[in-house]
């Protein structure tokens, strides 16, 4: 285990609370130590190649990340602008990420695109660009088959289970929440979610696409989003969708940057608002450069 300091600094704007702010100014500090994490892993790995980028370790690296100490210092300037900046301490054990992420990176596929490398800023005058869209998965089909370790009685619920898991896309978790809400025993819910033989990184990929279909996120946010408590789905999984989800992240960040943008904010802000959630900063360039 090794212990990690971060920094992150964060400018209040008009339309944001203070909590926002320091929130993000957080954000960007552990951000810091997800870098430092990141280095040392890709420094004693060769899994840093055409199947896992930089991006793709640091965002990882983010979930092994305990928090030791944080401190929150305020400053206000001449201007009368408020500047957060946070300092965060942490441990993380790089050796405990690298075995993980040597044995995920043979989850994804080489062929799923993610791994090229950004397009360059055009030099000349930037004209707009249609967003593509998300190439969604095929939605796997339920087996049928009942289970020999479920009752009789629970088989019609199972099914029932099984199919709303697939057509929403839910983790484990989140099937056994599911179960939990419609009335069924604690013992009854576990059983089911744990038998119902369901892809569940498949199910991770399918929910990655909902978020990039009705939304603007990067691969770190979407990664974040898999983890959160609201979708429960495991580093394994959340790991699968990140890498093998097909999107354009650079027209996710033009999204994202076009919405701040209407929203009266400067780029500089939209700079290091695009930061704080994760695009990369060629992606965060090349947003800025088109709005």
């Amino acid at each position: 285990m090794e212990t990690f300091r971060g920094t992150g600094e964060y400018t209040v704007s008009d339309n944001e609370t203070l909590q926002q702010a320091e929130d993000s100014a957080v954000k960007e500090a552990l951000r810091d130590i997800s870098e430092q994490v990141g280095v040392v892993v890709s420094s004693n790995t060769k899994v840093e190649n055409a199947v896992v980028t930089h991006d793709e370790i640091v965002t990882f690296s983010s979930s092994f990340v305990k928090v030791l100490d944080k401190k929150i210092e305020r400053h206000i300037d001449d201007d009368g602008d408020i500047h957060i900046t946070a300092r965060i301490t942490g441990n993380a054990d790089p050796d405990l990420v690298l075995t993980e992420l040597k044995h995920l990176s043979t989850l994804k596929s080489p062929q799923s695109g993610n791994a090229t490398s950004a397009s360059p800023i055009p030099s000349v005058t930037p004209q707009p660009i249609t967003p593509q869209p998300v190439i969604i998965p095929q939605p796997t089909q339920p087996n049928t088959q009942p289970s020999k370790t479920i009752p009789p009685e629970y088989q019609g619920a199972l099914q029932q289970a099984k199919a709303y898991s697939l057509s929403n896309h839910l983790s484990k978790k989140g099937l056994f929440k599911y179960m939990l809400n419609n009335g069924y025993p604690r013992n009854i819910a576990t059983m089911i979610s744990e038998n119902a033989d369901i892809d569940w990184k498949n199910n991770a990929l399918n929910r990655a696409s909902d978020y990039l279909t009705t939304g603007y996120y990067s691969k770190n946010g979407i990664y974040t989003q898999l983890l959160s408590p609201n979708e429960g789905f495991t580093r394994e999984e959340a790991f699968y969708a990140m890498t093998n989800v097909v999107a354009d992240w650079q027209a996710q960040a033009l999204g994202k940057a076009r919405q701040y943008k209407e929203m009266g904010w400067s780029n500089d802000k939209i700079n290091q608002r695009l930061l704080v959630e994760g695009f990369a900063k060629n992606e965060v360039q090349y947003a800025v450069s088109l709005i």
